[in-house]
């Protein structure tokens, strides 16, 4: 199981070569591409994003060229750093998203573009909860996510290729994750599947899910 400090730390260990190999990948996923700007459309020009668990920033940048404000955001003060070099036009913080410093009700949507994929399903329940808090009422939340028919756990042991770098991922079933969603006062407006891209990406279904929250 993970904690907060051997995320960091396999992050922090890697950010350079995580840059290196995805900071692009959007450019070989036409589906993410597609659901981004479906995304960025549901919200006025101008407003107000936020992305947990940026990485390197390629979603900030991808929702910053479609007239979004987004402000990314990791707890990996190396990715942070290697974020802003590669993509200067979008502002990054290090920030740790079971208790972010952003104040209530401040950003009209917040994405978290495989954020949780590192987290077991009671501690995405607690990341939900406060992804709502920094939501404005009737804003958008924005999920992508391994999904499998149970919850499954795979543990690398040297992630991108750092020797005892070990990093432990979690596959949900959609139904699970609506379910958290739900709990968590949202209502799930779309929760769509797709197969993995053939050499584009390691070999797991994905899950895309928007849903709204509104305090009423």
């Amino acid at each position: 199981m993970n904690t907060k400090e051997s995320i960091t730390r396999a992050y922090d260990r890697t950010a350079a070569a995580y840059a290196a190999q995805l900071a692009d990948e959007l450019d070989r996923k036409p589906f993410d591409r597609l659901f981004l700007r479906w995304f960025a459309e549901r919200l006025p020009p101008g407003e107000p994003v936020l992305e947990i668990g940026s990485g390197p920033g390629e979603v900030a940048a991808c929702l910053q060229s479609c007239g979004l404000d987004c402000l990314a955001t990791d707890i990996s003060p190396e990715m942070v750093a290697v974020g802003k070099a590669t993509f200067p036009q979008v502002r990054f913080e290090v920030q740790d998203f079971f208790a972010l410093t952003c104040p209530d009700a401040a950003f009209g949507g917040v994405v978290a573009f495989y954020a949780i994929v590192n987290l077991t399903l009671p501690e995405v329940r607690d990341v939900l909860a406060e992804a709502r808090r920094v939501l404005k009422p009737g804003g958008l939340l924005l999920l992508a996510f391994h999904t499998a028919e149970t919850v499954e756990s795979l543990t690398v042991a040297d992630f991108f290729g750092e020797t005892d770098n070990p990093l432990t991922f979690y596959y949900f079933p959609t139904d699970a994750i609506k379910a958290l969603l739900e709990e968590t006062g949202y209502e799930v407006l779309e929760l769509l599947v797709r197969y993995p891209y053939k050499d584009a990406e390691y070999p797991s279904q994905r899950a895309y899910c928007m849903a709204r929250w509104d305090r009423d």
